[in-house]
């Protein structure tokens, strides 16, 4: 109610006063304290109360007394001020007007309006001593017109007026008009007002009272002038018509880029000049009426930049403009009131407005760029800042530039500070350099594969909606915004206090919101890194998938492949899933791993491939080629073909330990597994070759090449499982541990555990596609050796070994399957034999020889490592001579 009182009183002390501001810019001084000094306010107080104020120092003693003791607010004490004084029914008895420079006018202003630039400056002459202010000027003009012909005041309509009323409905526009949500001017801009090529009856047309052709050429020149000065603020004229039309412009200039260099239409004015006019006249005319061309063209782009559609970026860049075109206003006034005086000639007003029309081109050029590029957001901001540096020359154009990119920047910077400091992204118009792809996705529709994608996914950088000033943070401010979403998505508070949180474009001081964005990426980093490794237990998580996926708990290991090989030697197809879902749960309780407190996130899994499609699909992800909708044909696969962990991760975990993370660790388990189920297979053979020792020597003798060739299948294997487990593996995870407890942010994490993944698929020959198949190769081929023995011990029991080799192998039940039929021979168990070692060796061969060739091309010292170890006695020398020749 205070409110309503004090603004009611304080209208109508504007009304009796005659006051040059209005009630809402002079309450807006208060309200906005952080832009007036305390000095300043009651400067203003001053000026504005103390003529009309009886008693004026002690009702500014309160008002002081109420901010300095009573802790009040600017603008409540400015409310207790008014409600308590009294004001005088008359104007106080002071002389005539204050007689105020030019300067003075401009600066009063200032303190309501957009900063007057020194390039729209009309500086008096020295003989002009005596100036008057910018309220009288509006007086003396209003008094011209009243004094012109009936015909004269119907069909004029002077500058001055237009200039009372747009200043006049300032204030109405700023409370009727917010521009900028996020970042609101706090002063609205001056009315726009353009020509009219429609006859429009609501827009003024000025109309000379008499023909000019046979008045004196200064007469002339002075009517010309009255007409020129409207002209040059948008008020159509007869001497002066305006006509537009549009016309084709080469871009290609300081504001271009080098994609875009084709001509392109844009509306211009161009003016008709009365032939009654003399031509000297003329000719200084084509000097200044392009001028009133600029301003067409600025206009326009006002209007067109205030559209809902625009963002907040180009409205703000519009809002700026605003008040350079206020500025422009006050100079047109004041070459007025010169020429009232008859103090202003064509020659004077040229040269007080070269400067003026240097500053309109420039903002003209802007508008230009702006809407034949159709720019928005962002990409405003840069094509502002790429040509402040080519202004260097020229101090007032760059000025201006530099005054647009900072008032344009705002709303962005608003939008960037929100997005840093919380990591909250508030964009309705698409402007900000990040872009949110999951923003209207539900909480119901968080699933897995949301959480997955999350990190990768969700916030996605748009580099054409990168400032040029904001080029080298783009990553930092990403990631900043990302880390404290994350944080925010867990449930936990985000604060971030700052000594200086004003984040604001700055061309002299750029280190200032770079310090402030490199501050903010610092809390974020470490609160996320926190939350992850502290209150997540990363580290658990990870040793515990390292003891399951990496083979890191040996006896669980063993006891689970005891328990569960029977099962997976089935069909694929046959295995049933709950069975091994059972055995795990066993096989955790009974061995070591009990004491895992993850061990509950473990699971089975049976997928439709082998590992050399697994791979396949993992390398085509990478490509970016779909892998989801592929069928796979699982008929011909056992399940240890297809076997494998999977681990169940929540957020924020699944940030590190994701879906293509999981998928990685699963390969090098399978290989790892698939080579421990060779060496199991391997290990019963050879206990069930203990039989053959019961025989005589003769006999035995017989099975000495099946013994040997068993024993270098184990060798191969074993000595392939040591290399991948303890050569490449555990020194990476050692080297892996010691990056992880240095990492100064998530990103360090996700890179080091990327790093060590990478590097054991590497090595482990998981990425050589035809190494693969090789090693593949290798173990099916100990595996039908296997079968062969197995199949074969029957045979052991018998007394008779002589009987034994002189019947037909293929007599047996299962002779189907491990003999083979040449020229219409039985092939005898040595001859089987023989030909397993055949097989054995050449694929051993063949891995060796793909081996070397990689660790020659790569310089691997790892790759030589393994054929040292298979190759440890030469024996398979020989053989890889021959190959190669």
């Amino acid at each position: 109610m205070a409110d309503v009182k004090a603004k009611k009183k304080l209208q109508e002390f504007v009304q009796k006063t005659n006051q040059k501001f209005s009630s809402d810019q002079i309450m807006g001084v208060y309200k906005n304290s952080e832009k007036y000094s305390f000095e300043k306010q009651s400067s203003i107080l001053k000026q504005l109360f103390k003529p009309y104020t009886p008693d004026f120092d002690k009702y500014q003693s309160q008002f002081e007394n109420d901010i300095k003791k009573s802790k009040k607010t600017s603008y409540d004490a400015f409310v207790s001020f008014l409600n308590n004084i009294t004001l005088n029914n008359t104007k106080p008895q002071i002389p005539a007007k204050p007689s105020l420079s030019i300067e003075e006018t401009v600066r009063a202003k200032n303190d309501f309006e957009s900063p007057v630039l020194c390039s729209t400056r009309v500086e008096g002459s020295q003989k002009q001593q005596e100036t008057v202010s910018l309220s009288e000027i509006k007086e003396r003009l209003a008094q011209v017109t009243q004094q012109g012909s009936r015909q004269g005041q119907q069909s004029v309509r002077s500058s001055s007026t237009f200039l009372r009323q747009s200043f006049n409905s300032s204030s109405a526009s700023m409370n009727s008009k917010k521009v900028i949500p996020t970042s609101p001017m706090s002063h609205s801009s001056i009315a726009s007002w353009n020509f009219s090529f429609n006859d429009d009856p609501v827009l003024p047309v000025m109309r000379m009272p008499k023909p000019i052709i046979g008045l004196p050429s200064t007469a002339q020149e002075r009517a010309v002038i009255s007409e020129l000065l409207s002209t040059l603020i948008g008020i159509n004229g007869s001497l002066i018509v305006p006509k537009m039309k549009t016309t084709s412009i080469d871009i290609r200039d300081e504001f271009s880029t080098p994609n875009h260099l084709n001509d392109n239409r844009i509306c211009v004015v161009e003016f008709e000049l009365n032939e009654q006019i003399q031509e000297s006249i003329r000719d200084m005319l084509g000097d200044i009426l392009p001028l009133a061309n600029f301003y067409f063209q600025i206009q326009n782009f006002i209007e067109m930049s205030r559209a809902p559609d625009s963002g907040q970026v180009l409205q703000a860049l519009s809002e700026a403009m605003s008040k350079l075109i206020t500025d422009y206003y006050g100079t047109i006034a004041q070459l007025e009131a010169m020429h009232i005086k008859e103090e202003l000639n064509l020659h004077k007003l040229l040269f007080y407005l070269r400067p003026i029309i240097q500053t309109m081109e420039t903002l003209t050029k802007v508008c230009h760029v702006l809407q034949v590029n159709n720019v928005r957001g962002g990409n405003v901001l840069t094509k502002l800042h790429d040509n402040i540096a080519l202004y260097s020359g020229d101090k007032s154009s760059q000025e201006i530039l530099i005054y647009l990119t900072q008032k344009a920047s705002e709303p962005y910077m608003e939008i960037l500070k929100l997005w840093i400091f919380k990591g909250v992204i508030q964009d309705p118009k698409m402007e900000f350099l990040i872009e949110d792809t999951e923003k209207d996705c539900q909480e119901s529709e968080k699933n897995e594969n949301y959480f997955d994608n999350f990190w990768d996914k969700r916030y996605m950088i748009r580099h054409e909606k990168i400032p040029r000033f904001l080029e080298k943070q783009a990553n930092i401010i990403l990631r900043t915004g990302k880390y404290l979403n994350v944080v925010r998505e867990c449930g936990k508070r985000v604060v971030f206090t700052h000594s200086q949180t004003s984040l604001r474009f700055s061309h002299t001081d750029e280190q200032n919101y770079v310090n402030i964005i490199n501050d903010a990426y610092t809390f974020a980093s470490k609160a996320l890194l926190e939350l992850i490794m502290n209150d997540n237990d990363l580290m658990g998580h990870l040793l515990s998938v390292k003891r399951y996926f990496l083979l890191h708990q040996g006896d669980f290991v063993v006891q689970f492949m005891d328990a569960c090989e029977g099962e997976l030697l089935n069909n694929v197809d046959d295995v049933i899933p709950m069975r091994l879902e059972n055995l795990l749960e066993l096989t955790l309780r009974l061995s070591s791993a009990k004491h895992d407190k993850y061990q509950d996130d473990l699971l089975t899994m049976l997928l439709p491939f082998d590992i050399c499609t697994q791979m396949s699909k993992i390398i085509k992800s990478d490509m970016g080629v779909d892998v989801d909708s592929e069928i796979d044909d699982t008929s011909t696969l056992k399940g240890i073909e297809c076997f494998t962990f999977g681990y169940t991760v929540h957020w924020p975990l699944s940030i590190v330990l994701n879906h293509m993370t999981i998928s990685k660790y699963q390969l090098i388990f399978r290989q790892l597994f698939y080579c421990k189920h060779v060496e199991n297979y391997l290990c019963r053979v050879w206990i069930a070759n203990t039989n053959a020792k019961k025989f005589d020597h003769s006999t035995s003798e017989l099975y000495r090449t099946a013994f040997t060739l068993r024993q270098r299948m184990m060798n191969a294997i074993q000595n392939l499982e040591y290399y991948m487990m303890i050569e490449v593996i555990e020194p990476v995870w050692h080297i892996f541990m010691q990056q992880l407890a240095k990492a100064k942010n998530i990103d360090d994490v996700l890179i080091f555990h990327e790093d060590f993944l990478d590097h054991c698929l590497k090595n482990c020959m998981l990425t050589y596609p035809d190494l693969l198949k090789r090693i593949i190769s290798v173990c099916n081929s100990c595996i039908s050796f296997c079968q062969f023995i197995e199949e074969a011990q029957r045979h052991f029991i018998d007394a008779e070994l002589s009987s034994m080799m002189s019947k037909s192998y293929l007599e047996d039940d299962c002779s189907d399957q491990q003999t083979s039929i040449d020229e219409g021979n039985i092939m005898t168990f040595s001859q089987k034999v023989a030909e397993y070692d055949e097989t054995f060796t050449t694929n051993v061969v063949r891995l060796l020889d793909a081996v070397t060739e990689i660790a020659e091309t790569d310089n691997s010292e790892k790759f030589f490592s393994l054929c040292n170890r298979i190759n440890f006695n030469h024996y398979y020398t020989s053989h890889l001579n021959l190959r190669r020749k």
